[in-house]
């Protein structure tokens, strides 16, 4: 079953090798640790044990748990404003795929974030970054949507920007920003991977956009 998913996988995407080679772009020029590089237990190891990152978390993938990886960089940040804190996530989440039989299916979500202080300033200049990184991705991801994030529960005011090679898709890369309603002021990256034959490739099932939608913030 799980060669019948990627089989999918590469059928709806159409063009995999161009889709691989833009989503390489974002990976570089946001995230420490590039998942196409080498393989994937090279990566999450690199991950893992990156001098640079603190390491808050460490949960070790059982038969009854999956993996993640949790910790924020001491220096590092990938954004034009200055950060109180920049945050990392790497984790095994499990999702319902909605066909005529729903099943479970594993997927990595890989999430950088920044946090920043909460000023109008700020604000501002945080919102004008989430428009320029969008603006960067769509150069080679068209933006499948935007969503607003105001109407969730404990957030004040934010969005979301989905991008992917064709609607029907799932988002194989997401920006966002949000403040609380405390006043925790944030902007973020999210890649979607899945992984075969020890190698990362950039998720796009047309279902998986059931569970992003509805974990992003879960796991902040």
């Amino acid at each position: 079953m799980r060669y019948l998913l990627l089989l999918i996988y590469f059928l709806c995407l159409g063009e995999p090798a161009s889709a691989q080679n833009r989503f390489f772009k974002i990976v570089k020029d946001y995230f420490r640790v590039d998942p196409f590089a080498g393989s994937f237990s090279a990566f999450v190891e690199a991950v893992k044990t990156d001098p640079e990152l603190a390491v808050t978390e460490i949960v070790a993938k059982t038969d009854s748990s999956l993996f993640s990886v949790q910790g924020h960089y001491r220096s590092f940040n990938p954004f034009s404003i200055r950060t109180s804190k920049v945050e990392v996530l790497l984790a095994e989440k499990k999702r319902v795929i909605r066909t005529l039989q729903p099943r479970l299916d594993t997927i990595v979500l890989y999430q950088i974030t920044g946090f920043f202080d909460s000023t109008k300033q700020t604000v501002k200049a945080l919102q004008k970054e989430y428009r320029r990184i969008n603006n960067r991705i769509r150069r080679d991801l068209p933006v499948q949507g935007e969503t607003s994030l105001s109407k969730i529960k404990g957030i004040r005011d934010g969005a979301i920007t989905n991008h992917a090679m064709r609607t029907s898709l799932a988002a194989p890369v997401s920006v966002g920003w949000y403040v609380t309603d405390d006043g925790r002021l944030a902007l973020l990256l999210v890649l979607r991977l899945k992984y075969a034959n020890n190698r990362a490739l950039a998720s796009g099932l047309v279902t998986d956009y059931y569970y992003f939608s509805n974990r992003l913030l879960e796991i902040n």
